[in-house]
């Protein structure tokens, strides 16, 4: 035993047996006492009770231990709840900073993207991926996606978010919709659009639609064609059979204008913006609660009104053009089409090939998805007048003289009575109506024209011009409107660079 022991060393001596034993082996290593082969009986009984002194400490130490053991539970159930909600802040913020991420790659992404246009129509806008060759190879703009497109064009995404948006139900309409008569009986409805959807029609139409060439035999909303130039192949023809396509613009649907954007070599993405802002669906008005909604009703198709639409019906219906054209030419025909007119004519020579001809005629419309009105197939033989889109060509091409007779006494009543109570059809503005009569008669007769026109003016001048009342719901129309056979259509699409029967 080492002799310099320090003070604590004693105490933790004497607390792991009895100061008793402490005593007695101090005194054995000091020589006080004399250890025996047989220990006496106060050495027994110290060492006995430096055992029973350690035992109780352990005792007391184990006790110690238990009796504190709710209070241990409790520290160790209070620093896991301490972890557990450290660990649930971290979470929090790990949660939080990815859903911040999140919100800030959508924001990023809708300033840069259009990702979403409605229910059924938004399926193909992650697809950017335009055919740059073919687009190139007929001169039409190329665009990477949405956003070159927003800029090259100078329409913000936003606009053209709201403006291609297809909804169910919407407070808002992007069309003035309206009924004008027809001249045949009936009502054409127009849906001219709002200014906005109007300006991005027309750049559409300026930019892509009026760079596609259309077929010679195409005489409706083509650059220097009119009626006049689709009647002039039927002049003096012994045959001539008109007919009408019914629904024209309403049975070509928006998937087969995305169709056309998508063959021309446009992403699905832009194919999808551009097919849904040259659409719309029937719309059907309904009050609720002093509020106006405008319900959709069916698919999407071409509207009659839209500056896009003639363009996109002539680019739709090529396939038709030289399929009835090479029906045509097969059994000694001249095909034309104006619009939704279809002409046909031939010498008498030919006549026996009639049935034939409109056998395969009625197949082909129906294969290409248009129907015939059935009340509007005429054939028109020599000795009977014949009729191509308001024009007479049985001799030369002139205007139907019962109807010249008409406007003279119109004119003559009007010189006389003035303008109250007059009309011509089912005309909304009168004098309108006179000057587009003048315009369509001098296309074809110049020198009646200017009588009319010499008229016209004396009349003013006498009874001025009458008042015209503006329609709010019929704003100006776009002038490749088709109103009636009368009036005139005009578009300038580029000049033919190649054939495209391989496309479509």
């Amino acid at each position: 035993m080492s002799q310099n022991l320090s003070r604590q060393q004693i105490y933790d001596r004497i607390k792991e047996s009895s100061k008793d034993s402490y005593i007695l082996e101090e005194m054995k290593r000091l020589g006080f006492w004399q250890e025996t082969s047989t220990p006496s009986l106060p050495e027994q009984l110290i060492k006995r009770e430096a055992v029973l002194q350690q035992e109780l400490q352990e005792l007391l130490a184990k006790d110690r231990k238990y009796g504190n053991q709710e209070a241990m539970l409790r520290e160790m159930r209070k620093q896991r709840m301490q972890e557990a909600k450290a660990k649930r802040e971290i979470t929090k913020q790990k949660s939080e900073k990815k859903q911040q991420e999140k919100a800030d790659y959508w924001k990023n992404l809708q300033q840069q993207q259009i990702i979403y246009l409605g229910e059924n129509v938004s399926k193909g806008l992650h697809k950017s991926d335009s055919d740059t060759a073919k687009l190139l190879q007929f001169s039409l703009p190329v665009f990477e996606n949405v956003l070159d497109f927003s800029q090259k064009s100078g329409f913000s995404l936003s606009v053209i978010k709201y403006l291609a948006f297809h909804r169910n139900v919407s407070k808002k309409s992007h069309y003035h919709v309206f009924e004008i008569p027809k001249k045949s009986g009936g009502k054409r409805k127009i849906s001219a659009p709002k200014p906005q959807l109007r300006y991005l029609q027309h750049w559409i139409l300026e930019n892509i639609l009026n760079k596609i060439p259309v077929g010679e035999m195409v005489h409706g909303f083509a650059i220097e064609k009119s009626i006049v130039t689709n009647a002039e192949p039927h002049l003096k023809k012994d045959i001539v059979i008109n007919i009408d396509l019914q629904d024209f613009f309403p049975s070509i649907s928006y998937k087969r204008v995305k169709g056309l954007f998508s063959k021309l070599g446009y992403s699905e993405q832009l194919s999808t913006i551009f097919a849904l802002v040259c659409t719309q669906a029937h719309t059907e008005e309904v009050l609720l609660d002093n509020v106006k909604y405008f319900v959709h009703k069916g698919e999407r198709f071409l509207p009659q009104g839209s500056p896009a639409s003639p363009a996109i019906s002539n680019i739709i219906t090529y396939k038709l053009d030289k399929r009835l054209q090479g029906l045509s030419k097969k059994y000694g025909f001249t095909y034309t089409r104006y619009a939704d007119d279809l002409t046909f004519s031939a010498a008498q020579d030919n006549e026996h090939n009639i049935n034939t001809l409109l056998y395969f005629v009625k197949q082909v419309i129906n294969h290409e998805d248009f129907t015939i009105h059935p009340d509007k197939l005429h054939i028109m033989k020599r000795k009977h007048q014949q009729k191509v889109t308001g024009i007479v060509v049985n001799e030369k091409l002139n205007v139907e003289r019962k109807k010249l007779r008409k406007f003279r006494a119109l004119l003559h009543n009007i010189e006389v009575n003035g303008w109250q109570n007059q009309t011509w059809g089912k005309a909304f503005h009168l004098i309108n109506a006179i000057e587009g009569y003048i315009n369509f008669v001098n296309m074809v007769n110049p020198p009646k024209a200017l009588a009319f026109k010499e008229k016209l003016n004396t009349i003013i001048a006498k009874h001025g011009k009458p008042v015209v009342e503006i329609r709010k719901t019929a704003p100006e129309i776009a002038e490749t409107i088709k109103v009636s056979e009368d009036q005139e259509e005009i578009i300038t699409p580029a000049e033919e660079k190649t054939d495209w029967w391989n496309i479509f």
